[in-house]
């Protein structure tokens, strides 16, 4: 019996100690396989920002891990074609905590050392479990910036993130208390979360929410604003077959106040539902892929913003084909636009109003033409409703609003209804009709 017993206290000594080796190795993986997966979808967007593993000690008690983004948000300048990244890992028995520094960058330290007296006020702490997750907290400590007679203060940053074994979701809680210049301008404090699904390579699913608690802009030379609690929502679900989403954004805020005059609850809510997942994933991929072959371009210009916005036409006709297919893809039967739930008070009055906008039947961008000679024949194509009322006060001195455009139309698209300029138009029996009236195209 007692040689079983120290049999069974060197195994468990054993495995105890073995642990933390085991830690460190899951620790490696779970590093080189996020690395994978970043560089693979990259690679599936045509995006240049890629993750390299530049150095990579794995210990027994301790990792040290060395690696860097390349070309991160497409800065220009050698300075600032990578961030180098240090991870110093100490392995545990039940997961490994790692601290990561900024310090192998010369522009971020000379940045510290100039502007902030050599106090690097972030702090990075990774921890990687035996589960294979991984959760990171952010932490940036107040620091204040002077330029031109003034000083910006930047407020504290707290952040936390997580991913679920495989990387296949991604959890985000944090808090910004903003940032302020004196009393001329105020924002924040700024909450934000997000709980997300990997749905495709390229498509998250889930819900992102972001608050924030005050706006205040006075710089004597324009009437002030002053804002408070606003609040954005965005959610992306999918269907059962995961063949489409539908994406919903929906906004809130407390009150305002525009002129001096303070107003309150401004409310909305807008819907683009069933996209088609394949066709989103492809047009998503082919923006980014024009997007990063414009800025390689750009990057060998003189950096007039005008050489950009010619070389990105230049890849849009370039892309013409990929575009249209994207496009045609998209446009399937189901696929809508909401806007729904609008309530925004003026200083002029309150604006209200609602959309729905769906296609009956798959759209051919092609039809476009057969509309240019028919309009009318559009109609078929679309379920249409909407409704606006705004404050005369606010258009009322616009009078193509209210007068009608061509022979078609029996009223402009707008009427006046005592205070407001009402609008009604809606699709019914593949005929349109504006404030109680058909419009005729085809004339």
């Amino acid at each position: 019996m007692k040689k079983l017993l120290i049999v069974l206290i060197c195994l468990a000594v054993v495995c105890a100690a073995g642990l933390p080796i085991a830690n460190g190795i899951i620790m490696e993986r779970t590093i080189k396989s996020a690395i994978e997966e970043n560089n693979n979808r990259a690679a599936k967007t045509g995006t240049d920002f890629r993750i390299k593993i530049l150095e990579y000690d794995r210990g027994l008690f301790s990792s040290r891990v060395k690696w860097c983004i390349e070309n991160p948000g497409g800065f220009r300048g050698k300075d600032m074609a990578q961030i180098v990244l240090v991870n110093q890992g100490t392995h545990g028995f039940f997961s490994v905590n790692s601290q990561t520094s900024l310090e192998e960058n010369p522009w971020y330290m000379q940045w510290v050392n100039t502007h902030l007296n050599g106090k690097d006020p972030l702090s990075i702490r990774t921890r990687f479990s035996l589960a294979g997750t991984m959760g990171s907290k952010i932490h940036m400590n107040a620091f204040s910036i002077e330029g031109k007679g003034k000083t910006v203060d930047f407020h504290t940053l707290d952040l936390d993130i997580s991913t679920g074994n495989g990387f296949e979701t991604l959890d985000t809680k944090g808090r910004w208390e903003g940032l302020s210049q004196g009393g001329e301008f105020v924002m924040g404090p700024v909450t934000f979360s997000s709980d997300l699904y990997q749905l495709t390579d390229i498509i998250w699913a889930g819900e992102n929410t972001i608050s924030l608690e005050q706006l205040k802009i006075n710089d004597g030379k324009s009437d002030p604003v002053n804002l408070s609690g606003l609040t954005f929502n965005f959610n992306t679900s999918a269907s059962e077959d995961k063949t489409t989403v539908t994406m919903v954004m929906d906004f809130h805020v407390d009150s305002i106040e525009l002129g001096g005059k303070p107003l309150s609850d401004w409310a909305g809510t807008f819907t683009v539902k069933q996209i088609d997942t394949a066709s989103f994933e492809q047009g998503m991929a082919l923006y980014s892929g024009i997007m990063t072959q414009a800025g390689r371009r750009f990057e060998k210009t003189s950096g007039n913003p005008g050489d950009f916005q010619k070389i990105l036409k230049d890849e849009m006709a370039r892309n013409t084909p990929q575009l249209m297919s994207a496009l045609n893809g998209l446009l399937k039967k189901g696929l809508g636009i909401e806007i729904s739930g609008l309530d925004i008070e003026l200083p002029e009055g309150k604006l209200t109003g609602s959309l729905d906008l769906t296609l009956k039947k798959d759209l051919d961008p092609s039809n476009v033409l057969a509309f240019a000679m028919q309009p009318d024949t559009m109609f078929s194509y679309f379920n249409l409703d909407a409704q606006l009322n705004m404050p005369y006060a606010l258009a009322g001195g616009i009078p193509n609003l209210t007068r009608p455009l061509f022979p078609g139309m029996a009223t402009g698209f707008f009427i006046i209804k005592d205070d407001l300029l009402s609008l009604d138009m809606h699709i019914k029996e593949d005929k349109l009709f504006l404030n109680g009236n058909q419009v005729v195209l085809n004339q």
